[in-house]
């Protein structure tokens, strides 16, 4: 019978959202590594004794180089099956907004990146999962951002779960 894991991974999706704008960050996967020369957001394992919000915020960090202006809880749980693990993942999606413009540095699992539309980002996207998580984020926190509207209160995640992690580095 297979497993079924609700911690160890992570889903981040960073965005930029201003001016009637949304942008949000896709990451190319470098050729030969597992799910490679495929466009991604951010995806990472959660430590032992780590919280998926603080994974979220050090994952950015840590696969981009950008600061998180604040985290935002996707009303979607990313679920997929691994035939080599025999196991069903259940996979938090985490909205990651970025005001900083700086440049993204990537790491070696990461040959290119793009801010592109959502529309861009949902062709990219392979997993029905991630498109899934993606329309929602825009739907619900982004497109309210970008016209200067309050989106759900109860979806911003509270500083306090993940503010350490972003001054720490770590």
């Amino acid at each position: 019978m297979p497993k079924i894991f609700s911690r160890g991974v992570i889903d981040v999706y960073p965005f930029s959202a201003g001016n009637g704008r949304v942008q949000y960050l896709t990451l190319l996967r470098t050729p030969g590594l597992t799910m490679g020369n495929t466009w991604q957001a951010v995806h990472g394992r959660i430590n032992r004794r780590e919280s998926a919000v603080w994974a979220a915020a050090r994952e950015v960090g840590a696969q981009t180089g950008l600061p998180v202006a604040s985290l935002w809880n996707i009303d979607y749980v990313n679920t997929f099956y691994a035939p080599n693990e025999d196991a069903f993942f259940l996979v938090p999606s985490i909205g990651a907004l970025i005001t900083h413009d700086a440049d993204v540095a990537l790491t070696p699992d990461h040959v290119n990146w793009e801010w592109t539309s959502v529309e861009i980002a949902m062709r990219r996207f392979q997993w029905i999962g991630q498109q899934m998580a993606l329309q929602t984020l825009h739907e619900q926190i982004a497109s309210p951002l970008a016209a200067g509207k309050a989106p759900n209160p109860h979806l911003q995640i509270e500083p306090s779960l993940y503010g350490r992690a972003l001054r720490s580095g770590r």
